[in-house]
């Protein structure tokens, strides 16, 4: 019998699909985000140039084992996935979107209306805690950004940082973080020894220039002196990798005030909300619970080499949770909503067809030149111990077994480690 179309194309044209694996990653991806069907063919076709139809992506998602919230796990096993999040926030401040997009990164996609019906079952006062009002509320006006890295956003975060936990005697724990004002995406975000100290900023930064190959437009920062670095290297290369670009009308780098520097200082609140009230009052135990004497050498090296370790980890499950989650649909608004912030980075004009990639590219060699001239090296900027002390300290984890390191368990792993060193 004779084929109607014998070179095997359709509507679509002919097909140049990726490797399996690469496409499996692809499209669990795409489940993490929650995106929907149309977003997900345009991110395909983007990253890809593969174009294909609706019934062809839910072919691939079945071939692949791509969980959708329609073929949710049995309800026992969904149940417990929830109820366990909410065991780990102890401050029931994480809703319903938090939770689905959390154990979308785990692989688990479960429908909101499940997710809903339990945390009200099981947990009405964490709902009663996170009903919407106006409590201290600051006005903010509308930001916009012309496209991806037009501008970046940095800030250090404090709230677990020693000044904030007097009972630990001096040590606690810095963050900082760097984020992409037109699509929200959080590009970097680490614990570092000291967010004040200029060297150790100008290493975070260019951190993040050599993750991802390109600076902004715009560094935005407030105006601490731990800058200096940044406001220096991101001219330097603004001005040699971008001279046509007006510094008048798009200066290099910008200084704000810290509460004018929104879209980094507004991450901090969703971070204390789905983590670090948590974490703080996990610090906290280990001196009201008897782990940690604030006058013991070995306590103070023990707790700089393991709960950077912890938080680290955690910082890794915000960031793809933020990355992942949906932003909130506002029409009005100029910057990329209705969408992930991943979406909005890697597919800007999904989000506005006026959004433009403005990034500028710039070699990893070109960054190890750049280090060269900031005083501190890297390692020695974002050392916490000694490297006798870790070497020590690495030899007692592994003899216990080398636990996960989750935060409930944080204290019990330091008492662990303290009897052995």
């Amino acid at each position: 019998m004779s084929s109607n179309n014998p070179s095997g194309n359709n509507q679509w044209g002919s097909k140049n699909y990726p490797p399996d694996d690469i496409l499996s990653a692809e499209l669990h991806q795409y489940a993490k985000e929650r995106l929907t069907n149309d977003q997900r063919l345009q991110r395909l076709e983007q990253k890809f140039s593969l174009k294909i139809g609706k019934t062809k992506l839910t072919n691939l998602n079945n071939k692949f084992g791509v969980p959708s919230p329609r073929k949710p796990p049995p309800s026992d096993v969904a149940m417990q996935a929830v109820l366990e999040k909410v065991a780990n926030d102890t401050a029931q401040r994480n809703g319903v979107g938090t939770i689905l997009t959390l154990l979308g990164n785990e692989g688990m996609s479960l429908p909101r209306d499940f997710v809903r019906q339990v945390l009200a079952q099981h947990a009405p006062e964490g709902l009663a805690l996170r009903f919407p009002g106006a409590r201290g509320r600051v006005k903010r006006s509308a930001l916009q950004a012309l496209g991806p890295n037009y501008q970046h956003h940095a800030d250090g975060h404090d709230k677990i940082a020693p000044q904030a936990l007097p009972e630990l005697g001096g040590v606690g724990l810095f963050i900082y973080g760097i984020k992409d004002q037109y699509s929200s995406f959080l590009l970097h975000l680490v614990t570092v020894p000291n967010n004040r100290i200029a060297t150790t900023i100008g290493h975070v930064y260019l951190d993040c220039a050599d993750k991802h190959g390109l600076i902004p437009i715009t560094f935005i920062v407030d105006k601490g002196s731990e800058t200096r670095y940044i406001f220096a290297i991101q001219t330097g290369i603004r001005e040699a990798y971008a001279p046509d670009i007006d510094s008048d009308k798009y200066p290099a780098a910008l200084h704000l005030k810290s509460v004018h520097n929104t879209p980094i200082e507004g991450l901090w609140h969703w971070f204390t909300n789905t983590m670090g009230v948590n974490l703080k009052d996990e610090l906290r135990r280990g001196y009201t619970d008897g782990f940690f004497h604030p006058g013991s050498q070995i306590h103070t090296d023990l707790f700089n080499w393991l709960w950077p370790k912890i938080l680290q980890q955690q910082l890794d499950i915000f960031t793809e949770y933020w990355n992942n989650h949906k932003i909130r649909s506002q029409p009005d608004k100029p910057n990329a909503s209705g969408t992930t912030p991943r979406n909005a980075f890697i597919n800007p004009k999904s989000c506005s067809p006026q959004a433009e990639e403005c990034g500028i590219a710039v070699d990893s060699f070109v960054v190890d030149a750049l280090r060269k001239g900031i005083p501190v090296s890297r390692e020695e900027a974002m050392r916490y111990v000694s490297n006798e002390f870790c070497a020590k300290a690495e030899a007692v984890y592994k003899q216990i077994g080398s636990p996960a390191l989750k935060p409930l368990d944080g204290w019990s792993i330091f008492a662990d480690m303290a009897c052995l060193l």
